[in-house]
Parts: C-alpha cells; sequence; structure tokens
C-alpha cells in the first residue's frame, strides 16, 4: 500500500518538533530563529506544497486567471510616468542588449539559415503531431507553421542535405503541405497544489526554429558574459550561499516572467533584425479551448527562445544596473551577479535599483519568494539560512511503491545535509512497503531504483558476488515504451497511437541523433512501468573523488550516518 499525505505530514511533525522550540508551521517564521529551527519549519511547510491538486480544474483555472493577467498587463506597457532616472536605465539596458546581439559589430546570425544549422526538436509536444519524438515531427506526421515561408526555407536549407531532403520528401507525398495556423494550444500540467503550470503547445515546425534560435542565444552568453546555462545554477547557488551569511547579494523571483516580455518592450529593446525573427517564429494567439486569445507578449513557455531570451534579458538588466551606479561588472570565475532564467541575483546595494527597472519595463517581482535582507537566501533549488542549507522536501507522488522509495530516499539526504533525524518518518513510510519490494542499492543507484543504503548496513551473509567478487543486487528500473521499426514494419507498444511511417531516411538521422537505438524510439508517457533487474558494482560505497560529492553540501560521512540512524534494520 503507499503511505498517505496526512500520516506522513504526522510523522515528520513528531520527528522534528524538538527543533520547532514553539515555532507554529502554520505561520512564517522571524529572522532570529536558529538554522535548525528554519530547517525544521520549512520541511513541514513544504512537504506536501507540490502534490497534485485534489480538484485540477481550479488549479487549472487559476493558472489560466494569471496567464490572462499578465497578458493585459503586456498590453498596457509603455513610458507614461518615467523620470529621468528611468530614461537612463532604460538606454543603458538597451546599449547592454545592442552589444549583446551585435558581437565585434556584426549581426548575431545573418539569415535563417544560421539559425537552421542549430535547430532541433524538443521532447515536448507540439501542432502537427501526436507523437514526441524528433522522427515523428520531423519525418512522419502533418507539421504545422506559422507561415509558408518558413516552410519553403525549410525545404530550401535541406536541399544541401540529401537524406533530410528524402526524408522530407516521403514526409511530404504521405501527408502533404505543413498546416498553417497562427495560434498555440494551451495546456497545463501539475506544478504546486494550488496552481497548475500553463505551457503553450507551438506548430512543430516553429519549434524547429526557435530552439535553434535559443542555440545561437545561448552560444553568445557563454562568450558575452560566461554565462552556461548548463552550469549556471551552481553559480547562483553559491552567490546565495554567500547572500545568506553576509547579506551582499539579493535574490529576486518574479512572478510570471516568461509572460511578462511584452511585444512592444522588445520593439523597444531589441535590434530590429532580431525582433523581426522574433515575430516570425511566435504565435499571435493561443487557445484555451473557447476561442483564440491575442497574445501580447513576445512568447509563452513552450516556445524553443523564450528562456534563454529572458536570461539575456535579465542578465542585461542587471548589467545596466551596476554601470548606471558605477559597480564594476565581474563575470567568469569570481561573479558579482547571476542570472537563469527569472532567478536573479545580484549585489545588494543595487537592487533597489535594480527592482525600478525591472518594475518600468513591466515586470512584478514575487515578494514571497525574493531577499534583500535577513538571514535567508534562495536560488536555482537551493535554500539558505546563514549559510546552512535548507531547502525542504517536495513529495510530489504518493502512488506506487517507486513513489515512496523516492521519499524515503530524498528525506534520507535530507537529514545528512541539516543533522535532523527522521527516523519515525522514515520507519512510516518503510512500513507501507512489502518486504518483497525492498530492494537496497548503493548510493550511486537512482532514488526510484531502490532503497539506498552504505555497505556497512548490509547483512555480509547475503551479500551475492560473481566469480569477479563484483557485488550483485536487486534493483527497479523503468521500462519506457518503445516503438519498433523493421524490415518496413512498426511495431506500436499499447495503448500507443498507430500514426507513424516508414521513412528509412527518417530513421537513419533519427539513429545519427542518437533517438534510435536497437531499431526503436522511446515514447514518452506518463503511465511509468518498472521491472525488477540484477544490478552489478566493483565496489559499493564508490564515490569519484575528482568530483564533490554533492554540489549543495551532502558529503558521504554525513549521509552514511543518517541512513544509519534513520532506516531501522
Amino acid at each position: 500500500m503507499s503511505f498517505t499525505p496526512d500520516a506522513l505530514y504526522t510523522a515528520i511533525l513528531n520527528d522534528v518538533k524538538p527543533y520547532l522550540e514553539g515555532l507554529d508551521p502554520q505561520f512564517e517564521v522571524p529572522p532570529s530563529v536558529k538554522p535548525s529551527q528554519f530547517q525544521a519549519h520549512s520541511l513541514l511547510r513544504g512537504l506536501l506544497k507540490k502534490l497534485p491538486p485534489v480538484d485540477q480544474d481550479l488549479a487549472d483555472q487559476a493558472s489560466m486567471d494569471d496567464f490572462v493577467a499578465a497578458n493585459n498587463r503586456c498590453g498596457a506597457w509603455g513610458k507614461d510616468g518615467w523620470n529621468d532616472l528611468d530614461h537612463l536605465m532604460f538606454n543603458e539596458l538597451k546599449l547592454e542588449l545592442d552589444n549583446f546581439f551585435h558581437p565585434r559589430g556584426q549581426f548575431l546570425f545573418s539569415s535563417y539559415f544560421d539559425i537552421l544549422k542549430h535547430a532541433k526538436m524538443g521532447p515536448g509536444s507540439a501542432i502537427g503531431t501526436k507523437q514526441n519524438s524528433f522522427y515523428a515531427k520531423l519525418f512522419s506526421s502533418k507539421m504545422a507553421t506559422t507561415s509558408t515561408s518558413l516552410y519553403t526555407l525549410y525545404r530550401s536549407y535541406i536541399q544541401w542535405f540529401s537524406d533530410f531532403s528524402d526524408a522530407e520528401a516521403i514526409r511530404y507525398e504521405k501527408f502533404g503541405f505543413p498546416r498553417v495556423t497562427n495560434c498555440s494550444r494551451s495546456s497545463f500540467v501539475p506544478k504546486t497544489s494550488s496552481k497548475s503550470r500553463m505551457i503553450c503547445v507551438e506548430p512543430s515546425l516553429n519549434v524547429f526554429y526557435q530552439l535553434g534560435l535559443g542555440a545561437l542565444i545561448v552560444d553568445r552568453l557563454g562568450s558575452a558574459f560566461k554565462v552556461g546555462l548548463e552550469f549556471q545554477p551552481p553559480v547562483n547557488r553559491t552567490l546565495a550561499k554567500v547572500g545568506s551569511i553576509d547579506g551582499s547579494f539579493a535574490t529576486i523571483d518574479l512572478s510570471s516572467a516568461s509572460d511578462s516580455v511584452s511585444v512592444e518592450l522588445c520593439r523597444n529593446l531589441l535590434p530590429k533584425y532580431l525582433f523581426d525573427t522574433l515575430m516570425d517564429l511566435r504565435c499571435s494567439f493561443t487557445d484555451f479551448g473557447s476561442g483564440p486569445l491575442r497574445l501580447n507578449m513576445i512568447s509563452t513557455m513552450g516556445n524553443g527562445f523564450t528562456f534563454p531570451l529572458q536570461t539575456v534579458l535579465f542578465s542585461c538588466m542587471i548589467r545596466a544596473t551596476y554601470r548606471t551606479l558605477d559597480i564594476e561588472v565581474r563575470d567568469g570565475a569570481d561573479p558579482n551577479w547571476g542570472c537563469f532564467g527569472d532567478d536573479l541575483i545580484c549585489l545588494t546595494q543595487a537592487s533597489n535599483r535594480l527592482l525600478r527597472l525591472l518594475t518600468i519595463c513591466g515586470f512584478t517581482v514575487n515578494v514571497t519568494k525574493s531577499f534583500f535582507e535577513g538571514p535567508f537566501r534562495e536560488s536555482c533549488g537551493a535554500d539558505w539560512f546563514s549559510g546552512q542549507y535548507c531547502r525542504p522536501v517536495y513529495i510530489r507522488k504518493h502512488k506506487t511503491v517507486q513513489d515512496t522509495l523516492v521519499a524515503v530516499n530524498l528525506l534520507n539526504e535530507w537529514s545528512a545535509r541539516t543533522g535532523i533525524m527522521l527516523r519515525s518518518s522514515i520507519s512510516y513510510l518503510l512500513s507501507t512497503i512489502g518486504k518483497k519490494y525492498l530492494l537496497l542499492v548503493p548510493f550511486s543507484e537512482t532514488n526510484d531504483s531502490g532503497l539506498r543504503v552504505p555497505f556497512s548496513v548490509l547483512n555480509r551473509g547475503r551479500i551475492r558476488y560473481d566469480r569477479n567478487l563484483t557485488i550483485l543486487y536487486r534493483k527497479f528500473l523503468s521500462v519506457p515504451k518503445r516503438i519498433t521499426f523493421g524490415d518496413g514494419v512498426i511495431r506500436y507498444p499499447k495503448g500507443v497511437r498507430r500514426t507513424l511511417i516508414y521513412n528509412p531516411p527518417g530513421l537513419y538521422l533519427s539513429f545519427l541523433l542518437g533517438e534510435l537505438v536497437s531499431c526503436s524510439i522511446t515514447v514518452r508517457h506518463d503511465d511509468v512501468r518498472y521491472r525488477s533487474k540484477l544490478g552489478r558494482i566493483p565496489h559499493w560505497d564508490y564515490v569519484d573523488s575528482s568530483k564533490p560529492f554533492d554540489g549543495i553540501g551532502l558529503d558521504w560521512l554525513r549521509w552514511e550516518t543518517a541512513a544509519k540512524i534513520n532506516i531501522p534494520y
């Protein structure tokens, strides 16, 4: 049987009650509390925050209301009521963006071919196809685009690559010209217990272009600002930790940031060549199911260039603010600012002016997740209180054995980081798992593969070895659904629509991309299935000494101690 949220909350409360010292979990804590008090309080407040809502319709409606409100604010953006300082900051921001998008005085790209060189398909849904794979979207579907010119350019570009061109010829023979639509399709996915996350599904060919443009912007972020989206989160976390200790950095989070970059703001800020390209690649409308809504924002979540574009915009805002205050901008190994999407970090002395620049550009600061004083800071999934890690564990699912194992493993890590043991809570969770499902695995395995334990707690008489003295163990392994291709035949797993065609050059390109493996393509599916599999490891407690055990403050000895105390053997 799976655990129940209320019973888990009660067990957690009993474990952390000695550390609360009279604090009420229903109310905010004063900044004068001890780190252990804050950590215990934070765990209780966040534990069930991200469980799927009981009424999904209400959560969807709340998300849609926020989206419409943000869209209306975008439509009302203007420069009315600005003072001289506002104009100065805005012009400095415009200069920063102009320099960014003109490397060495040249355009970031000179034609759509430059974008198509970097184009790709993401894993999400797209209008024009009923499946999410690269193969399905480009070589085995109707496709969709906002304009015929984008398709014409696409056809011209792929003529240089014979396999790509042949694959498109086969697709075109079956499905014909792409569907032309300037309207995205709105959908909702779970976010918190009270609000969903709204995503606008874009036409498939537009996504191909959008991700190409996004890749160009990401490359430029690295060369211009030394910001790499793949390694920026640890930078932000480090700066946030420093800010929680000495107050030198402020962390800023924005409400509906991706939905608040207005068309008019971009028209006034960005170089014309870039603005025109953004307008060509975006959808002008979205549909909630009741009819199209005109979008006053430049892009939405679901658009391939949204995240890189907002990272550039907010990075330039921080830099422009520093320049108006004569603060040196430091990039690279010792930065004095950080930006990852709408996670912003700046020197506290510049925070008030940055907030003003954000406001005049049409953005709304999330006051509940922005911190300018006191001992707390948060950024990129790390919460710090006076330099101590205090991010809670969020329980997102509680239906399967694997969900329970994930909860146990995450709570053990939380104990290791905070020093607060959760013995009764973890005993309760393990009591809901049948013995045959309680598989013991090393730390190097994933959270859903089994109960992660150190070697010192294993029953030595029951450890199995192969002839090379490699340790053998059982683990859970998720089994994805796969579509198999062979001899002109397509074999579908149960529950997957039969929508694909056999396109040999398209399959070859899918193979080169790494998507087609062993003549099959994985299908994204919400129904995750698991099977038990034999695992092998030469050394159970192996940790790569060339890397820190964890980038947020988890070390091996603390984790081993927490596992020994928390898990009843």
